[in-house]
């Protein structure tokens, strides 16, 4: 190995390093965020979650369609669809990243569901505008939220600036959807999109950060 070589290699590991803690500090913040949001759960609903949840459900039913359009990208079919479209283009890690953040956010908001055993919206309040088949189960955290959040942590590596931004808005969009159709209260969807955060920067601090351009890598320390 000549001296460019090691030096270029030094410089890698360097790079994967910095990034790894750059992900550790991401999964130490969100875990916060999750915890301060799970800390009222199991006590009366605050004046400021009601009204918040009211405001945002209360809003005019004209906005389902584009709210329901939004909201799919938090399903578990969206995480299946997004993994083989990245796959079939070679885009492995970025398909693997994308399949094991969605497919954990979604099976952990649902052990998380049965721990904090938080009713939803419509057991808790009588005026609750329910649109759409009504959801099952307990409230916190939000599956929806948990799952975008996750896929926006993951593919967050893989794109330019402005699409980053791009897809944590969907993301967000995606937890004020489930607060309009009725289906979770704030907290719900806050915890939520801490854990999806939490989980896809953990992947990133396992498999490493793709460099940017290689996409196509197969070489989980690339």
């Amino acid at each position: 190995m000549n001296l460019d070589t090691a030096k270029s290699a030094a410089e890698s590991h360097r790079t994967i390093a910095s990034h790894r803690k750059r992900h550790a500090l991401q999964v130490a913040v969100a875990l916060a965020v999750l915890v301060l949001t799970a800390i009222p759960v199991r006590r009366p609903i605050g004046l400021w979650e009601e009204n918040v949840f009211g405001a945002i459900n209360g809003l005019p039913d004209w906005l389902l369609a584009p709210v329901w359009l939004v909201m799919q990208a938090g399903n578990l079919l969206t995480v299946t669809i997004a993994s083989l479209v990245a796959l079939i283009a070679r885009r492995i890690r970025q398909g693997l990243d994308l399949a094991v953040a969605g497919a954990s956010a979604w099976l952990l908001a649902k052990v998380v569901k049965e721990i904090a055993g938080r009713p939803r919206p419509a057991e808790i309040f009588e005026d609750v505008i329910v649109r759409g088949s009504p959801a099952t189960g307990n409230g916190y955290v939000s599956g929806h939220a948990a799952v975008a959040a996750a896929l926006a942590a993951a593919v967050t590596p893989y794109l330019s600036r402005k699409w980053q931004v791009a897809v944590w808005v969907i993301a967000a969009l995606v937890g004020f959807g489930r607060i309009y159709v009725g289906a979770h209260l704030p907290l719900d969807v806050l915890g939520g999109m801490a854990m999806g955060w939490a989980i896809g920067s953990i992947v990133h601090v396992l498999l490493g950060e793709p460099k940017r351009g290689e996409n196509k890598s197969t070489n989980p320390s690339s």
